[in-house]
């Protein structure tokens, strides 16, 4: 018996819900199918996700929109810079370091099984300020214009999340 990986998903979204341990940190699916979801958020970023844009913030340098389809529900948003430099951003914090490691490995597995075969991925630590402050494995399409996806465990000064970024590689210093 095949299981749909909707259905993978959605059980690790609870598995991970549970894992926190508390309300604050509990996750939540906000589409019924994840991987399509993505791969849509992945098709739309050459207009700069303008499909997923909902809502908006205005500060000096960033325009910050809700996203309108949230892969993990009131976790995502869509960021927008000058010159259509845009990224889709869903990311959760976390009680602990220990279950931010949970969210990261089964962020990252679930991620390279959607994105398929023709998604190369390489993973490395994350450094801020000349300090450690995670990991990221980055996922990288040989087709040209496609955006750079990645997951994040950021751990810095005593914080743990865990995010998932959908957006330009030229900012894979930042992301």
């Amino acid at each position: 018996m095949k299981i749909p990986k909707t259905v993978k998903f959605t059980s690790v979204i609870i598995g991970l819900s549970l894992a926190g341990c508390s309300i604050q940190n509990t996750l939540s699916l906000g589409v019924d199918d994840p991987c399509a979801s993505l791969k849509g958020i992945v098709a739309d970023y050459p207009s700069g996700f303008e499909a997923y844009r909902g809502s908006s913030n205005s500060f000096s340098s960033v325009t910050v929109y809700n996203a309108k389809e949230q892969i993990i529900r009131g976790h995502c948003e869509v960021w927008s810079w000058a010159n259509n430099d845009s990224a889709y951003v869903c990311s959760g914090n976390t009680p602990n370091d220990e279950v931010a490691t949970t969210r990261y490995d089964t962020a990252v597995n679930w991620m390279g099984q959607c994105l398929g075969d023709s998604w190369s991925s390489t993973e490395g630590e994350r450094t801020r300020d000349g300090m450690n402050a995670g990991m990221v494995t980055r996922f990288s399409a040989a087709e040209a214009g496609k955006p750079n996806v990645s997951v994040h465990k950021v751990a810095f000064r005593g914080d743990s999340a865990v995010y998932v970024y959908v957006g330009t590689p030229s900012r894979l210093a930042e992301f």
